[in-house]
């Protein structure tokens, strides 16, 4: 592909500005610090604690319902447990979760990593006796839970998508994705997807429900559950599942979305319509103790919003007996794309033993950034409560400590009179943070810099990294500009323009930067050459070649580099850098050192290696230095002792490398997402931005930043 065309297709996906974030130097940051007097920062009181914001986004931490508690954004099912508990498909996370009954704690029921784990389960139910069924789908079983925790397959095979009768794991299932339980004890499950082809259905797939004895006896109770399968858009059609509940009396209901009716079932399979006509994208199913019937639902409303046409509406509908449907929930505003209503994101309800009806809702607009789920507890009056997620994470509070918000705040940089900078993403500011966790906006009254001249607006704007050098002065870099803001002052200004020494067709792809305590800087590109640029702006070329792909060490222009991503320095003016973003060159990420005469090598890392979590010495360590699925990358830190460390956003964990290239993952525990303060390593979430001063390792993530203190 010529190079004119990769850059069009860099800045259309924004993968130019994914390669622009986190990162910050050893020597800290800072910007206006006012003449504050250098004094150190008290220690954390645990070694891993809140300094600023609400950490709490998505991820599989169990806890106190509202302070710690984290789900993914992927549930898919719950069920009323018979002690008034809700038990979770948490799909996400292959894990089956379970609020407690007073709503106060969340804790994992079953799930885990190795023999016997999930597989993308989608719906639980629960029996008299506390007994939780499980459609783990993509393991093609349904699954038994007792009230203890030990798990057993009740039907089917695992891997086989099939559809025989039978005893047990004699028997096979296809796609479980509903599930419900009468009071004799017999399963019932719904089967997934099924599909149409050019000659018309297929009934072989076109939705089944099976039915499994107390005992582990499979059969099929209804062959086909739908008439006429659903349009999915661009001619394809398929068959939606249907949803299943069961009420008091043992009664099998479905909802289905293909034929926009509920029906109710007999012991034979019979089945007839309760009421239908106007549902269309059902999510769930449900009734409550009193054996009052609601469905959640997608309103197709063509008048709320003219402009856009036909949208999605959600809305929550009770059945009557007769048939009718009262419309009990409906969200606020149509929801189009990134609805920032209430309801717009529904995923899975239960009707719980108070009556009301436990929705989990997945964040939308403003919080896409750092998504999360939240389990809201409505009344038939519409009103809700949070019963358990993070309530109000995002926002732009300057505040101390837990009160403050942050809206996806990214690279770190700490001043060396104690000020920690942020780059606020979401908000497009640069906030400030003291070691007492007070946070204030720069160039906003009331903080540092109540107004920032110059080329302010674009350094407060864009989402590139921050650097600073021992004088405290403020550096970032946008498209191919360097700018920086004096320390105690609240200017920015050009300090150089790197346009005529990069590629013309990647002019823009400055991808890292750091600073020295002398006040040289230092930035990395897109096509793998790093620049020196020093205190008058004078940039010549320290290692690598423009445009010359690879990894080689060596000194200056003999030295390969590929896909270069964040930069810091040491107290001796060596340059780290991250190596090996996206894998896309086919070299796998390293580290690589840089010293002040440009000689290069490997400090840990192999090139040859695709991109893992392995602790060892040098080349025998892995790492995995970029999430793709959100455009985030790993940033670097020195300690004073020479220490490197590198955040790691896909698997939730700081690494650690010493001089001698020993890597180990002193912070956060590989597969563990949230966030959990107290003793090392603790339980971290896509760590971006990380910044060390003294002994104090600073990281940013989901909505808040973090502080370690390091051993």
């Amino acid at each position: 592909m010529p190079d004119t065309a990769l850059n069009e297709r860099l800045q259309r996906t924004g993968l130019l500005a994914a390669l622009v974030v986190p990162m910050l130097t050893a020597c800290g940051g800072g910007s206006g610090d006012s003449g504050e007097p250098s004094a150190p920062p008290p220690a954390p009181a645990t070694a891993v604690s809140l300094l600023a914001g609400n950490p709490i986004a998505d991820g599989n931490q169990d806890g106190a319902s509202k302070s710690s508690a984290s789900f993914s954004t992927q549930v898919a099912g719950m069920a009323l447990g018979p002690s008034g508990e809700v038990v979770i498909a948490d799909t996400g996370n292959n894990l089956i979760r379970k609020l407690s009954a007073n709503q106060e704690q969340v804790s994992t029921l079953a799930g885990s990593t190795g023999p016997g784990a999930f597989n993308a389960p989608t719906a639980v139910a629960v029996d008299a006796a506390g007994n939780t069924y499980v459609a783990d789908t993509a393991s093609h079983l349904v699954r038994k839970i007792t009230p203890a925790g030990a798990v057993t397959t009740l039907a089917g095979q695992a891997g086989v998508c099939a559809n025989q009768d039978g005893a047990g794991t004699t028997a096979t299932l296809c796609s479980p994705t509903s599930i419900a339980v009468d009071k004799a004890g017999s399963v019932y499950v719904a089967e997934g997807t099924g599909r149409t082809d050019r000659s018309g259905t297929d009934p072989a797939v076109a939705g089944r429900i099976r039915k499994i004895t107390a005992n582990g006896t499979v059969s099929t109770l209804v062959a086909q559950a739908s008439q006429s399968p659903s349009n999915m858009g661009y001619g394809a059609t398929a068959y939606k599942p249907v949803l299943l509940a069961a009420d008091s009396a043992g009664t099998l209901h479905s909802a289905d979305s293909n034929d926009g009716v509920i029906r109710k079932y007999m012991a034979d399979g019979q089945a007839t319509v309760v009421s239908g006509g106007r549902f269309r994208n059902i999510r769930a199913i449900t009734f409550d103790p009193a054996d009052r019937l609601f469905v959640l639902d997608n309103v197709v409303d063509s008048s709320s919003n003219p402009m856009f046409g036909v949208v999605n509406q959600p809305t929550i509908h009770r059945v009557g007996n007769d048939g009718s449907v009262t419309t009990v929930v409906r969200a606020q505003t149509a929801c189009i794309t990134l609805g920032v209503s209430d309801l717009c994101q529904p995923l899975a309800m239960v009707a719980k033993a108070d009556g009301q009806l436990l929705v989990a809702e997945r964040s939308s607009g403003r919080d896409r950034l750092n998504p999360y789920l939240q389990l809201r507890s409505y009344t038939e009056q519409g009103t809700y409560t949070v019963a358990a997620g993070p309530v109000a994470p995002t926002g732009t509070n300057d505040a101390q400590g837990a009160d403050a918000r942050f809206d996806n705040p990214w690279s770190l940089a700490a001043s060396p009179s104690g000020t920690l900078y942020v780059r606020d993403k979401g908000n497009t500011t640069i906030r400030t943070v003291q070691a007492d966790g007070q946070v204030r906006t720069l160039g906003q009254p009331g903080g540092q810099c109540a107004a920032v001249t110059g080329l302010a607006s674009e350094l407060l704007s864009r989402e590139s990294a921050l650097a600073t050098d021992g004088a405290g002065n403020l550096y970032s870099h946008i498209d191919s500009r360097i700018l920086k803001m004096g320390n105690n002052k609240c200017e920015v200004v050009l300090l150089a323009d790197l346009k005529p020494l990069l590629n013309r067709f990647l002019s823009n792809a400055l991808t890292g930067i750091a600073a020295d305590s002398a006040g040289n800087v230092y930035v990395s590109t897109y096509l793998g050459a790093i620049y020196k640029v020093d205190t008058k702006g004078t940039a010549t070329l320290f290692a690598g070649s423009e445009g010359t792909v690879g990894h080689r060490d060596g000194t200056g222009q003999a030295a390969q580099f590929a896909w270069l991503g964040q930069m810091a320095t040491d107290a001796a003016g060596n340059v780290y850098v991250v190596d090996g973003l996206y894998y896309s060159a086919k070299l796998g990420p390293t580290i690589r050192k840089i010293t002040p005469e440009g000689v290069v090598t490997t400090l840990a890392g192999n090139p040859n290696a695709a991109p893992g979590h392995a602790d060892g010495v040098g080349a025998a360590a892995r790492f995995s230095v970029d999430l793709r699925a959100e455009l985030k990358t790993a940033s670097l830190a020195v300690d004073k002792n020479g220490n490197v460390y590198v955040s790691d956003p896909a698997n939730g964990v700081i690494r650690k490398i010493t001089p001698a290239g020993q890597v180990s993952t002193p912070v956060g525990q590989l597969g563990r997402r949230g966030f959990a303060a107290g003793d090392l390593p603790g339980v971290i979430n896509r760590p971006g931005g990380i910044a060390i001063r003294d002994s104090v390792l600073y990281a940013s993530i989901a909505n808040g930043v973090i502080q370690v203190k390091l051993p």
